[in-house]
């Protein structure tokens, strides 16, 4: 047997060329040899690794964790590996975290942290790396993307806080540097544009940031300038749950006097009080569809360039409800808590 066949069939990413039962054969040999290959010194010689780079803007936000559990199971399938790296929503950060990946010989890259027009698009382009972008889309024709439909998801939240009364909405976004935050917004315009939506007044308040933290701050700003809005749309379940906080703190009856959304589903937002509605946007669904496309990629660098939409569902649990009586000039005052 050649010296070639029985390396690829101890290396899990070429051991398909071969017959399975030659692949077995060898595989007790090599164990009972007790051998082990050497990785680095394949990767330097092919400058190939089984290694998968996995670049998010946050290893703290929980959106992310789903993502990256279902990328490193289904690559784990075709024998790699993940090496997982946060850019903290820095751009300069991302290219250093792409040109260190490409040094280490990734066999491919999932980047989460695209902005639009984003320089390390060309970076991952010049450098030949096969590479797929998820959730953020870089709108980059060359660049193949798995992404949740956020315009059709945001337009159904909508149309969902329509549908209960209400007729004073406001949207709560970060700033517009990535797909996400403007397709989000032009879902909201979307919403608005609805014939049911005629006569409504629609809002825009620009965030600084998309965490807990921020929602709370965004939340005590607008009650302070006396918000009238019934109905508030948060970009994410994380500004929202700081809305709710806001409003717990300040005696406001959610959803009685004010209903509240967030988007991604987060683990535990059913376990808020009052549970929290939400646009679920099915986070191991988008690890596990740009893993599988990626793979292919890896397989066959001549595919052309694919845009993966996945179609997101409203969770209505506790946090939308009726809108109140428009008459009510005591709206937001602070009611007493049921006992």
């Amino acid at each position: 047997m050649h010296i070639s066949t029985a390396s690829r069939a101890l290396n899990p990413t070429s051991r398909h060329r071969i017959s399975s039962k030659v692949v077995k054969k060898i595989e007790k040999v090599a164990q009972q040899l007790g051998y082990k290959p050497n990785t680095l010194a394949s990767s330097l010689r092919t400058q190939k690794s089984g290694t998968i780079g996995l670049v998010v803007p946050s290893l703290s936000d929980p959106l992310f964790g789903p993502i990256i559990a279902s990328i490193e199971e289904r690559v784990a399938k075709d024998g790699y590996i993940t090496f997982v790296a946060s850019s903290d929503y820095k751009a300069d950060k991302l290219v250093s975290i792409i040109e260190r990946m490409g040094g280490q010989y990734v066999a491919g890259l999932i980047v989460a942290s695209f902005e639009l027009n984003d320089p390390s698009v060309e970076l991952c382009l010049k450098s030949g790396i096969p590479t797929v972008a998820v959730l953020r889309d870089p709108r980059h024709s060359l660049i193949s993307s798995v992404a949740m439909d956020d315009i059709a998801g945001v337009q159904a939240l909508v149309e969902h806080v329509l549908e209960l009364g209400h007729r004073d909405i406001v949207y709560i976004t970060p700033p517009l540097a990535a797909s996400t935050a403007q397709n989000r917004l032009a879902g909201f315009k979307a919403g608005a544009q609805l014939e049911k939506a005629a006569g409504c007044r629609f809002d825009v308040i620009e965030a600084r940031a998309y965490d807990v933290a921020e929602g709370e701050r965004i939340m005590r700003q607008m009650l302070a300038a006396g918000l009238k809005s019934t109905a508030v749309l948060a970009f994410n379940d994380l500004l929202a749950v700081g809305c709710l906080i806001a409003l717990k703190s300040a005696g406001i009856a959610c959803p009685k006097q004010i209903s509240l959304t967030g988007i991604n589903d987060l683990r535990f937002m059913d376990l808020l009080s009052p549970p929290l509605t939400s646009l679920h946007t099915a986070g191991r669904d988008l690890g596990f569809e740009s893993a599988e496309l990626l793979m292919s990629l890896i397989s066959n660098h001549s595919q052309p360039v694919k845009r993966v939409l996945l179609t997101p569902h409203i969770i209505v649990r506790g946090t939308t409800g009726p809108a109140p009586a428009p008459d009510k000039a005591d709206r937001l005052t602070p009611v007493r808590a049921d006992p």
